[in-house]
This record gives C-alpha cells, structure tokens and sequence, in this order.
C-alpha cells in the first residue's frame, strides 16, 4: 500500500468536509502552542473542535457526528455527559455548592470512605491530576526509604512530571531514553527501567541495585505503551521483590481503575501495593487526582514526623474541588452497585471488536494483532489497541514491541488509520480506544463495518 498517498488523500478531504475546524485551528495556532494544550489531542491536519456530546457520541463544528471511542480520554465509562453526574451536578449547583470556596467542605471525605473501601487502602489525599499524585508517590516513597532509585517500566506513561520522564515512547535501541529537556541532571541515573513482562531483567535490577531503590511504579496494563496487561508472574515478582528488598510498590491504576470492575484491577492480581495512584473515573468526568496507600507512609505527609522528614504534600487550590467530589462519588456508587450489570456487557463487546478487527484484516492478507484482553485475569476488558505489524507474531506483551518500528507501523495506526476511521464517522485512539457502557450494538456494528470498509480498499 503507498502509504504516503493515503495519507495525503485523507488530509486533502478532512480539510475539505471542515472548514470552520480549519478556521478554528488557525485561530487557536495564534495564541496556543500547536493550537492546543494537550498534544494528544492534536493529529493531522488539525483536530475537529467539538460542540456537543452525549453518550457515545460527538458532534462537531462542521455537523458531523462520530462514535467516539475516546471518550475523554477513557474517563468516560458510561459514555459522555452520563445523567448519573449531570444531574448530581444540576441539583448542586442549584443549591449553591459546587465551585471552588476554600473551604474543606464534606464530599470529600465521602468519596474517600468510598474510595477507600473499594481499594482496601487505608487513607487517602485528593490533588488535581494523576500526574500530581505519581509525583507525591514518588516522593513519599524516597522519604520513607531513604533511598533516590526508581524503577519504572519501559513504556510506561506516569505523567509529565520530572521524577519519570525517562523511558516513555522514545524508541532507541529499547525504552530507556529521557524524555524531555530542562530535568534534572540525575534523573537518568536514578530512574531504572525495566522491560514489562520480563522477570529476568526485573531480577537483575534488583539485584545490582536493590538497596538503592525507594519503589517501582507500574502500571498493571499500560496505558501509552500498548494497552498490554502485566502477566500475573510480573505483578508477583514486583511484589516480592520490593518487599524482599525493603523498596515499595507503587501501583499506577489512574486509567485502570473502575474500568475492569467496580475497584482497582490489582485485586484481579492479588498483589496489594504500598501505594495506589487514581485519576480519571474517580472524578466522574471533573478533573482529580489521588494518592492513597497505608497509613504510616501517608503519615509522611502530616506535620509531626520530625524534622526532614515531612513531604510537602500540602495541596492545590482546587483539591477535592466540590463538584469533582460530587460528581465522582455518584459515578462510582454507580458503578459499584450496577457491577454485574455493566462490567460483563463490556468485556463481551471488547472480545467482539478484538476479535472482529483481527478477523477482517487477516482476510484482507494484512497482519493485525489487537491488544486489550486481560484474560485470563479479566473477561471484562473493554480496551482495544490496533496494531499493524511488520512482522509475524502471535502475542503483544510489552510496549518494546508495541513502540519497535521494525514490529508494529506506529505511524499507519496512530495517522493514517485514525483518519480513516474519522472519515467512516469513527473517532478512535490507539487504533480503537475504550467502548463505554453507553456504546450500543449498533454502534459497535458500525464501527466494525467501518473497519471492513477501509481494510479493503487499502488492500485493492
């Protein structure tokens, strides 16, 4: 396939179809870097600026309507704008709470009781982002060890903060590069990285620098690295050996959380972490962030630790913003009590689009392997990666491979397949994305035909 043709056709027709997006573009390029302020929100030639949302469905400037698979970027479990929230919110705001005030207010502590059962950690504190709440772990971590090391894997995504900008999506000759200019100078030497899945090199990390290391941070599916679940070995020998070497486990569940069942998806696993990062679904669709883990190293953030030790862990002016706590807390009781209900119908339709994309393509002579299935933990995954390979192979374990050019066509799924797709009314990420519970029968079947439409054009 003349890949570069594509492309430049696609290109030439989404401009075409959306003239007030292109206006919009031109407008923001003028004030905003890149005409934005999140750059996964931004692809070629420009984005479509949405101005309606609701369930599983987007509507742009131009008029035109797309499934969204996106769906804030995998927030949004029970599609956009879910009546469980809004309505929560309408009646909040109509009362007069819901803005920042200064005040502690009392949702917070309702959310956390909730948060807290459903985790089995015992306390928790609220920031703004789950790349806040990584950085505090990271901290606390360092502070209650003593010790500067952190492991991390290769590919995983903890957020733009600098404790963990170091092997994330750069692909030379493995995961292992910093990622951004302006770090600290010691960031490369004390952040170790470890490919996912591999028990060896995890072994060998700690054997040469096991009482140097403060924690490993992992996530038990990596999100930017693939959509790949950890295997239950992995999970196993992180828990073993960060305790067998007195580092702590950090688990990073900002996206997993609340998406494979009513709770974090380390219970799936059975490794129970020092520390638990959250984002996303807790805040039901408001921006939030939360670290909780046991007591005696949140202790650390309090004022009578003694001298040298406290982590200034000390907030945000809208941590635990009301509405957010409001929000999030009718989402997850949602969640929670309707678990049998929703989870199952979402793993069922994850296996059909997995399945369903590997099947059309194959037909078509085209090497595709989808990633996203959590079995055997979980039948309930409802992510879907795409992956064009450039070899054969049978599994997709690690983001070495899901970021290697030589196996996976990253450019042919992140540009060219994206825009095809939005072409068909179809708004993906990583190929797919995340199906919500607002995601019908038809939508998926839409999407699916979608996919045949344009796995056989691009094989003619």
């Amino acid at each position: 396939m003349d890949k570069l043709k594509i492309m430049s056709e696609l290109e030439d027709s989404f401009k075409r179809k959306r003239p007030r997006s292109w206006a919009q573009f031109q407008r923001s390029e003028k004030s905003l870097i890149r005409g934005g302020s999140h750059n996964l929100r931004l692809f070629s030639p420009f984005p479509f600026y949405d101005v309606c949302s609701s369930g599983s469905k987007v509507t742009d400037l131009d008029g035109f309507t797309y499934i969204d698979f996106w769906q804030g970027h995998f927030t949004n479990l029970l599609g956009h704008n879910p009546p469980v929230v809004t309505e929560v919110l309408r009646d909040y705001f109509a009362a007069g709470q819901g803005l920042i005030t200064g005040f502690p207010g009392s949702g917070q502590v309702e959310l956390a009781e909730l948060i807290l059962k459903s985790t089995g950690m015992e306390r928790i504190r609220f920031t703004t982002s789950g790349t806040l709440a990584t950085m505090y772990a990271t901290m606390l971590a360092r502070a209650f060890t003593g010790r500067a090391f952190t492991v991390k894997v290769g590919g995983g995504w903890h957020g733009a903060h600098p404790c963990l900008l170091k092997g994330v999506g750069t692909f030379k000759d493995g995961l292992n590069q910093i990622e951004s200019a302006g770090l600290p100078s010691d960031i490369d030497a004390s952040t170790l990285i470890v490919r996912y899945n591999d028990l060896d090199d995890l072994a060998k990390i700690f054997n040469r620098q096991g009482d140097r290391i403060a924690s490993m941070i992992i996530e038990p599916m990596v999100g930017a690295g693939g959509l790949i679940f950890a295997e239950k070995e992995f999970m196993d020998s992180a828990r073993r050996l960060t305790h067998e070497h007195g580092a702590l486990l950090i688990v990073d569940e900002v996206i997993s959380a609340f998406r494979f069942c009513a709770g974090p998806l380390f219970r799936l696993y059975d490794v129970w972490p020092d520390m638990l990062t959250l984002g996303k679904c807790i805040g039901g669709g408001l921006p939030i962030g939360a670290l909780a883990g046991r007591e005696e190293i949140m202790a650390l953030c309090g004022p009578n630790v003694g001298a040298g030790r406290q982590v200034r862990f000390d907030g945000g002016t809208f941590s635990a913003l009301p509405a957010t706590m409001a929000a999030g807390k009718s989402f997850l009781e949602y969640l929670i009590e309707n678990e049998a209900d929703i989870y199952p119908v979402l793993g069922a339709l994850g296996n059909r689009v997995r399945e369903g994309i590997e099947k059309i393509f194959k037909e078509t002579g085209m090497k595709v392997i989808c990633s996203g299935d959590g079995r055997p933990l979980t039948e309930n995954s409802s992510l879907v990666g795409v992956h064009f390979l450039n070899c054969e192979l049978d599994d997709l374990t690690s983001p070495e491979q899901a970021w290697n050019p030589e196996i996976v066509d990253f450019e042919l799924r992140e540009k060219i397949f994206k825009l095809a797709m939005i072409e068909e009314g179809v708004h993906t990420f990583h190929g797919f994305g995340g199906i919500s519970a607002a995601h019908s029968e038809t939508d998926i079947e839409a999407s699916l035909e979608a996919v045949n439409r344009i796995a056989k054009k691009w094989s003619k």
